[in-house]
Order: C-alpha cells, then sequence, then structure tokens
C-alpha cells in the first residue's frame, strides 16, 4: 500500500500531482476479491451504492469507453475487445456490451458495469449552469469513507465539504473551485487521503468523525486497527466536459505497516502534528 504522509508536520493542502493518463486506474492482486464484493453490493445493497441525476448518461457513456480503453491497453491478460465496443473480462468471464444502445442497460448501470471492471468507485461531476458551481452528479460508491452517496447528488464542492472538512474554507475552498474549473482535457491529477480506522470494512457508510468521550474513554486495541489510504484522481471528459472523480481504497492492518521503523516513525510524526481539528476529522 501507499504511505502517503511525510516525516514531519501535517498540513491542510490539496495535495495534487500531475499523473500519467495511463496510471488513473489500479488493478492488484486483490481484484476478485473486490469484485465479489462489488457484485454483492450491487446485488444486495444498490440503493446505497449507485445514485445519479437525470441528465448525465452522456458523460457516464463516456467515462465507461475510457475505463474499457484504459484497461485493454494496460491490462491486455485481463481484458479483450471483441469489438471496438464490447469488452471481455478474461478473469470473471464477464462480456459488456457498452453501446448505449444495447440490452446491457435493461438490467445494468453504465456506474454498475465501471465499478465491475475496475476496483475503483467512480464520480461524475459537471457545472450547474444555473449557479456556475461544480456539482456531483453521479456516483458508484461500494466503498465510502464514512458517507451516504445519495446525499451528496447534486451537491456543490461547497456543499460536500464545508463545516466537515478541516479548513476547507480557510485553506482550500477557492483554490478548489478553481482548479476543478480550469482542469483541463489533457491534464490528469491524483491525490491520496488517509486516517487510522478501527475497522477493515470497506463498505464503510457511517461517519467516524468526532467520536464520543464514551468511545474515547474505550479506544479500541492496537491490533484491531487499520490504515485506510484513498488514491484520488480527477480528469476532465473531452466530449462531454464532465469531470470524472475515482477513488481507489487500500486497507492494511496497521501492524503491516508499522512493522517498518523508519515508516512507523514517519506516520507517528505525522499524526502527532495534527491540529485539534484534523484529528476530530480523522479520529
Amino acid at each position: 500500500p501507499y504511505r502517503p504522509w511525510k516525516n514531519g508536520p501535517y498540513h491542510v493542502t490539496m495535495g495534487l500531482k500531475q499523473t500519467d493518463v495511463e496510471n488513473w486506474i489500479e488493478l492488484d492482486e486483490t481484484y476478485l476479491e473486490k469484485y465479489h464484493l462489488k457484485k454483492r453490493l450491487y446485488q444486495e445493497n444498490r440503493d446505497e451504492v449507485l445514485a445519479y441525476l437525470p441528465g448525465c448518461d452522456g458523460g457516464l457513456f463516456e467515462a465507461l469507453e475510457l475505463v474499457k480503453d484504459t484497461l485493454v491497453r494496460r491490462y491486455p491478460t485481463m481484458f479483450r475487445l471483441q469489438s471496438p465496443h464490447i469488452v471481455e473480462n478474461l478473469v470473471t468471464g464477464d462480456i459488456w456490451d457498452l453501446r448505449p444502445e444495447a440490452s446491457t442497460w435493461k438490467t445494468h448501470h453504465p456506474l454498475e458495469v465501471m465499478g465491475l471492471l475496475a476496483t475503483e468507485d467512480f464520480f461524475l461531476l459537471s457545472n450547474n449552469p444555473k449557479t456556475g458551481q461544480t456539482t456531483l452528479r453521479a456516483g458508484g460508491v461500494c466503498f465510502p469513507a464514512g458517507f451516504k452517496i445519495e446525499e451528496r447528488m447534486g451537491l456543490s464542492l461547497w456543499e460536500i465539504h464545508a463545516g466537515k472538512v478541516p479548513q476547507y474554507e480557510s485553506k482550500l475552498a477557492k483554490s478548489m473551485d478553481r482548479f476543478f474549473e480550469r482542469l483541463k482535457v489533457e491534464s490528469a491529477v491524483s491525490r491520496f487521503n488517509y486516517a487510522i480506522d478501527d475497522s477493515s470494512e470497506l463498505f464503510h457508510r457511517h461517519p467516524h468523525h468526532n467520536l464520543t468521550l464514551e468511545q474515547l474513554e474505550n479506544p479500541p486495541k492496537l491490533e484491531d486497527l487499520h490504515l485506510r489510504v484513498e488514491r484520488q484522481t480527477l480528469q476532465r471528459l473531452p466530449k462531454t466536459r464532465a469531470l470524472l472523480f475515482t477513488i481507489r481504497t487500500y486497507v492494511t492492518p496497521i501492524f503491516e505497516v508499522t512493522n517498518d521503523k523508519e515508516v512507523a516513525a514517519a506516520l507517528r510524526t505525522s499524526v502527532g502534528s495534527f491540529s485539534e481539528d484534523v484529528s476530530k476529522y480523522k479520529n
């Protein structure tokens, strides 16, 4: 897993880096395990993992084509094309006809197919012409970090983050709005987020921020703690101009991370430098 902290004080920043457009999707040895978990969630918790507003089909189908093209190029032993718009998953045996007019969509949703092809969670954002703000239009989220996707539909960046993310209003809001508005098609960026959690659960819809005094007085055992790392990417789709945001979640037992003394020391330094609001948020 990634180790997205520095051996020094923690600062609230966007932390964006340019990323290779070929590397925005990451598959690993846990692919099949995550696939089966997602498939079960789409069947049993469909309304909790898929949310979308009317009018975003164009962006979703464009995103789906991008996912398909990337996977076929990057992972040719796992995916192959049967025709320009029909992709075969050589690992699961799934065959998907991705044409908008295909019968696929009588029983599946584009967000669902994206989620079964890749391990990432996918979000589609676009500009609201009435307000001029970037708003969330669709999301397929099997691995949320303490939020409910259906409650965020149609919200702006401000409405999603203000009052929740520490120092968002003072340090992040203006720069985030400006960046989302100006992101060019040929650019793709990534960032990391991390927290220490008392659960290895990936489907984690309930917030863990601002724990009660009782919870703080009965802390979990060290062996029950897990490092939850999110690799997030953002890029603009060329045709619809919508923004495609992804989150790839990694959950690792804390002892596996801290076996390396240098890594453990750096993590301790970073966590120890959290301001009070950041500590409560990541609690």
